[in-house]
């Protein structure tokens, strides 16, 4: 599978495109997505999905509460923010959810993205996220590599995925690769992903917008990048289910580094 991905702002630091911040921005900026290397990703157009008229509110169906894992609430109009702290520097990213369209293969929850930080430009980013019929959580890597205009990033291979909860704690992994390639500015660059997904159970968390009862997802990555080398990650996901991404750790070589929800207009079930 091949996909592009845009951002658009103005400004772009490029002591964040070298070396380890290159390999580090796998583990700070690429969530979790689902599908294993023969499911098929896209929304038929036969499908009959249905997509949440504009300024109305929708809810997860039941089953996708207690099963599905989304990346953020798939709530029209619901917006977010996070804070993040160490890896590449302190961050702000303001979510809003701008469609929630339903089908018969699941709900794809469609964002936009405003990443600010100090010292730079705002970069906004516009993405799609898809939660499957299974419940589990499908995106495709790419959609996290560009860090200003004028960069444009193809995804190709295997997504990464994130089985539904009740296969987690079935004791299922999920395994793939992919590899994503930036070009832009006058450079070029290569990652090469692999990834190991598992579930490492429920705990109750607390963040500045909250406590709640998460699902832990790890992820095991080992990265080549033509920039940086040869390097391995470890990433841990608070995912409430129902409602997505409360907080998130990662460590890669000598750099770590923590994100956590402080506000939501969704109330954390």
């Amino acid at each position: 599978m091949l996909s592009e991905h845009r951002r658009a702002g103005n400004g772009i630091d490029r002591s964040r495109l070298v070396v380890s911040s290159a390999v580090a921005a796998v583990l700070l900026l690429v969530p979790l997505t689902a599908c294993s290397g023969g499911s098929e990703l896209s929304t038929p157009s036969d499908s009959g999905a249905t997509t949440t008229p504009a300024g109305t509110t929708t809810s997860a169906p039941d089953q996708a509460i207690e099963n599905g894992l989304y990346y953020y609430p798939p709530v029209q109009a619901a917006t977010l923010k996070y804070e993040s702290s160490g890896g590449l520097g302190a961050a702000t990213t303001d979510v809003t959810v701008n469609s929630v369209t339903s089908g018969a293969d699941g709900q794809t929850v469609a964002v936009t993205e405003v990443i600010s930080s100090a010292g730079g430009q705002p970069v906004t980013v516009e993405r799609t996220l898809h939660t499957g019929a299974d419940g589990s959580l499908r995106m495709n890597a790419g959609a996290f590599f560009a860090f200003g205009a004028g960069f444009t990033v193809a995804a190709e291979g295997d997504d990464i995925v994130i089985p539904s909860v009740a296969d987690l704690e079935a004791g299922k992994e999920s395994t793939g690769s992919t590899f994503v390639e930036l070009s832009g500015s006058g450079m070029s660059m290569r990652n090469d992903v692999s990834y190991t997904i598992k579930g490492a159970g429920r705990e109750s968390v607390t963040v500045p917008a909250g406590t709640a009862e998460a699902y832990v997802v790890e992820l095991e990555l080992d990265i080549t990048s033509s920039i940086a080398g040869a390097a391995t990650g470890h990433s841990r996901y608070w995912f409430v289910p129902g409602f997505g991404l409360v907080r998130q750790e990662f460590t890669v070589t000598v750099m770590s580094g923590t994100t956590e929800l402080v506000s939501s207009s969704v109330p954390l079930p």
